[in-house]
C-alpha cells in the first residue's frame, strides 16, 4: 500500500505538516497515512524546574499519556473523514523520535516521511522540527520539508539545485517516479555560479548543460543559474523571483541537503523555510 508517514507532536508546526499531508496524500493517491507520537522519556522529563527540581509524579505522566493518545484518536478520525478511503492508522512509542521513526519505516515501508519546520522568524517550540535535519540524514525513504506556514499548493514548477560536478545524482530524478499530476509541471535546474561561467560558456560548461537536457530529456525543463557567491543565499533568492511549489534537493556532496547539513543548519533550513523540500535518497 502506498503509505504516507507523518511524526506529530501537536504543535502548530506539526499540525500544519499534518493538514499539508492531508492534502498532498488526496493529490497523488496515498492508501494509508501513519501518525506516530513518541513518548520516549529523557532523565529530565521526570524533573520539575524548581530549586527542588522536584520528581514529577508518575500520575502526571500517566494523564499526560492518556490526554495524547486521546488527541491522536481524534487526529486519526478527523483525517480519516478529510481523505475518504485513506486508511489511517494511529501509533505511539516509548523509543526515541528518530529510533521510532526507523523503527515504523523498517516494519511499514512507507514511500514519503513528511515533517514540519519552523522559520527564522518562529518557533512553535516543536521537537520534531529540532530534530528534522538528523531524521532527513537518517531516512533511507524520501523526507518531505513543510514549513511552518506553508499551505499546500499544486505543483506547477519544481526546483532542482544541481552542481554540476555531480551530474549523475540526476538519475535520482530521471528515475523517481513522476507522478501524473506533474506532467505538465516544469523542473527548473538551477546552478549557482559566482565566476559566471555560464555567460560565455566554455565546451565544459556546454556539456554540462548537454547532460542535463539528456538526463532530463522526458520531463519538461529549464536551465537556470544564479550568480550568488553563496549556494543556500542564490537558491533563496530565485525562489524569492520565481515562485515554485516545491524543491528536490538532490543527494550526494554537492547535494542542497549538503550544505543544509554542513554550512549553517539552522540559517539555512529556517531561511529556506517559504517551500516545501523533497529530499531524494
Amino acid at each position: 500500500m502506498k503509505t504516507l508517514l507523518i511524526p506529530v507532536d501537536f504543535s502548530a508546526t506539526s499540525d500544519n505538516a499534518v493538514n499539508f499531508a492531508i492534502e498532498w496524500a488526496r493529490a497523488y493517491s496515498y492508501n494509508r497515512i501513519i501518525l506516530l507520537k513518541t513518548f520516549y522519556d529523557t532523565v529530565f522529563d521526570h524533573i520539575v524546574v524548581s530549586a527542588e527540581y522536584a520528581p514529577v509524579s508518575p500520575h502526571y505522566m500517566a494523564r499526560e499519556r492518556e490526554e495524547a493518545a486521546h488527541r491522536m484518536e481524534n487526529l486519526s478520525r478527523e483525517i480519516a473523514i478529510k481523505t475518504r478511503g485513506v486508511d489511517v492508522i494511529s501509533m505511539v512509542s516509548e523509543a526515541p523520535l528518530l529510533r521510532a521513526i526507523m523503527e515504523v519505516v523498517r516494519e511499514e515501508s512507507p514511500e514519503l516521511i513528511v515533517l514540519g519546520s519552523d522559520n527564522y522568524r518562529y518557533s512553535s517550540g516543536s521537537f520534531i522540527a529540532g530534530n528534522l535535519i538528523s531524521i532527513a540524514k537518517a531516512s533511507p525513504v524520501r523526507v518531505l520539508i513543510v514549513p511552518s506556514t506553508y499551505q499546500y499548493q499544486r505543483v506547477e514548477k519544481i526546483l532542482v539545485p544541481a552542481d554540476y560536478k555531480t551530474l549523475d545524482s540526476l538519475d535520482k530524478v530521471r528515475n523517481l517516479q513522476i507522478p501524473p499530476q506533474w506532467k505538465d509541471s516544469k523542473l527548473l535546474v538551477l546552478n549557482v555560479d559566482p565566476k559566471e561561467r555560464y555567460l560565455n560558456p566554455d565546451d565544459h560548461l556546454k556539456a554540462a548543460e548537454q547532460h542535463v537536457h539528456e538526463r532530463l530529456k522526458d520531463y519538461p525543463h529549464d536551465i537556470c543559474y544564479s550568480n550568488d557567491k553563496n549556494i543556500i543565499n542564490g537558491i533563496l533568492s530565485f525562489t524569492q523571483r520565481t515562485p515554485v511549489q516545491l524543491i528536490i534537493s538532490l543527494p550526494g556532496k554537492h547535494s542542497f541537503l549538503y550544505y543544509l547539513t554542513h554550512k549553517s543548519i539552522s540559517d539555512a533550513i529556517c531561511r529556506n523555510a517559504q517551500e516545501p523540500v523533497l529530499i531524494l535518497k
